[in-house]
């Protein structure tokens, strides 16, 4: 995914964006919720940011998950 302009129109009014992540997309769901992938974000983290896995993934997990209200928002994916 590079430009979220592309599948905008398919998102639900409420789905949450996530500015500068869009590289991180995986898609969208049925809803028109984006999916976001966590081990991209870890990626884009230390790769651009600089920051250690371990920093990197305490980061995601207060101030990025940390944003998801209750219903609506973002999906993340997980992959095994």
């Amino acid at each position: 995914m590079k430009d979220i302009t592309e599948i905008a129109e398919n998102l639900h009014d409420d789905a949450l964006i996530l500015e500068g992540l869009d590289d991180c997309i995986l898609g969208y769901s049925e809803d028109g919720i984006l999916i976001y992938s966590y081990a991209r974000m870890l990626d884009y983290f230390t790769e651009i940011d600089g920051m250690n896995e371990e920093e990197a993934a305490e980061w995601i997990d207060y101030n990025v998950l940390g944003l998801m209200p209750n219903g609506l928002g973002f999906i993340m994916c997980y992959e095994v």
